[in-house]
């Protein structure tokens, strides 16, 4: 039999080709897909079966990944908490030891603010060969959004505005900022989800994408599509156990703007409203992230895409006779923490604790990168693979005012509160004023955090075993809060944060 030579070497050079293609798909590395909710708590996705909230889109997240029951931002130092805890994630360290002009913008003037040498995630991901993709909400300057990001799409830059007409920016590198756009027929969420979708059909490159889509909702002002508020009566809506007409003691901003929005005392009538057309923000999202989903599904990049799902604080909607989430209890520091993707265990719930600013190194180590030196929070790569139980045994919790507000006459709240969760247990020291409080809660068996057992005598060890951790863990994360002080010495000098008038 005649061999033809010709044929032989396309068949091999065909081979190689084919061989080499496959190779390099088994070799690229993993797509990041980081959905960000603003102000949803913990446990509102249906099946967490802990709200009567529909999200069904949310809930295939929970199915095809493992999901932190126990995840947790670790506070704020001003009621404005969503940004802290942004500035947390982006960087992978504690906002102690972020620089404040990030955060506290409010305090700085204009040409200070976001002015941060700090590493973000985007931007190590971006210098590792990722293409790195950003819209929605941005609420730490625009510095990091520079430097990280490849292309931004529908940006807001702030920390609140109507979910109709929100005003939006894009950015490259080549062209700078555009100037504002919006759309006042389309809900926020749908306005991100477009950009998202769009990126996603367009995408052509070689190199992995990392694409951090950041909604504005549930955040008031709750004002979902009408098609999505119908779905909730307030009339049907179950009052959390929980539920309180007022806080119980004076507490650290318990009457700025978020708290403000309802009269005192809060009605169980109003109070159903509320929660409604926040449940109604959380599926009109939902829906959003579904729309996503399908579009990185149609571009062939699902099975190679790890997608992470969190939220950056909680609220409390009546829980305590609060609204907000200026606060240490469990409805305003827990939020959702799902993690998806290849390796990674389907349909689990983990009780680890974590923190949301776990997810830079946790992405580290699921892309087998490396830890930047720089970053502070812990890897949960062997908790999510079982090599290891949990990563930490303890958590701090932190919230103040803002000292350089301290004594503004149209303000002056002060106060705080430092808690700290080991197994079970969760301590809760509040100052406000002269005045200092405690609270221990059993948060597994008492999860609405009702029945305070901080004087029962049967608990004092538990007690001091507790504030030992706390003083240790505020020691470590750079915090200079002292608990012997009044309102912990955190208002004793409140100029130094006057940023705007000092010389």
């Amino acid at each position: 039999m005649r061999i033809n030579l010709k044929t032989v070497l396309i068949v091999v050079c065909v081979v190689f080709l084919n061989s080499k293609t496959n190779a390099q798909q088994k070799t690229k590395k993993p797509n990041i897909l980081f959905l960000f909710t603003d102000d949803q708590r913990g446990g509102t996705i249906g099946a967490m079966n802990k709200y009567d909230v529909k999200t069904p889109n949310m809930d295939k997240l929970v199915h095809n990944g493992t999901s932190f029951t126990n995840s947790y931002i670790l506070g704020a130092t001003t009621a404005a908490v969503c940004s802290p805890s942004r500035a947390m994630v982006m960087t992978g360290r504690p906002y102690f030891q972020i620089d404040s002009n990030v955060y506290a913008q409010f305090a700085y003037p204009k040409g200070e603010q976001g002015k941060s040498n700090l590493l973000t995630f985007p931007e190590y991901f971006k210098h590792n060969g990722y293409t790195t993709f950003a819209t929605g909400k941005q609420h730490n300057g625009t510095d990091w959004l520079e430097r990280g990001f490849t292309h931004v799409k529908s940006a807001f830059l702030g920390g609140m505005t109507v979910h109709f007409g929100t005003k939006v920016q894009d950015y490259e590198p080549e062209q700078g900022w555009s100037e504002k756009y919006s759309d006042n027929e389309k809900f926020s969420s749908e306005v991100f989800g477009d950009a998202a979708v769009s990126f996603l059909s367009e995408y052509k490159e070689e190199a992995p994408f990392l694409m951090y889509v950041a909604f504005t909702a549930p955040h008031d002002p709750r004002t979902p599509p009408k098609e999505y508020q119908a779905m909730y009566a307030a009339k049907d809506i179950e009052l959390p156990k929980n539920y309180m007409p007022q806080h119980p003691f004076d507490i650290a901003d318990d009457h700025i703007r978020d708290e403000m929005l309802l009269p005192f005392p809060r009605t169980k009538d109003a109070i159903k409203n509320e929660i409604a057309e926040y449940y109604a923000m959380i599926t009109a999202t939902d829906n959003q992230i579904g729309r996503i989903i399908k579009a990185l599904e149609a571009s062939g990049q699902a099975d190679n895409t790890i997608i992470v799902f969190g939220g950056d604080n909680g609220l409390a909607l009546g829980q305590h006779g609060l609204l907000g989430k200026q606060s240490v209890y469990e409805h305003s520091v827990s939020v959702p923490l799902i993690f998806c993707g290849p390796n990674i265990p389907k349909d689990q719930k983990n009780d680890a604790l974590v923190y949301l600013h776990d997810i830079f190194p946790t992405l580290c180590g699921l892309t087998g990168l490396d830890i930047p030196k720089s970053v502070k929070s812990l890897d949960l790569t062997p908790v999510l693979n079982g090599t290891k139980k949990e990563v930490r045994t303890s958590m701090l919790y932190s919230y103040n005012s803002w000292p350089g507000e301290a004594y503004n006459p149209s303000i002056n709240n002060l106060g705080g509160h430092r808690a700290v969760r080991k197994g079970d247990y969760k301590l809760i020291v509040s100052a406000k004023h002269d005045v200092f409080t405690y609270q221990l809660f059993n948060v597994v068996k008492d999860r609405w955090e009702l029945k305070n057992l901080a004087d029962d005598k049967k608990y004092q060890v538990i007690r001091k075993d507790l504030m030992v951790e706390l003083e240790k863990l505020i020691k470590e994360a750079g915090d200079t809060a002292d608990l012997t002080k009044k309102e912990f010495g955190l208002f004793d000098h409140p100029e130094d944060y006057d940023f705007k008038n000092k010389k």
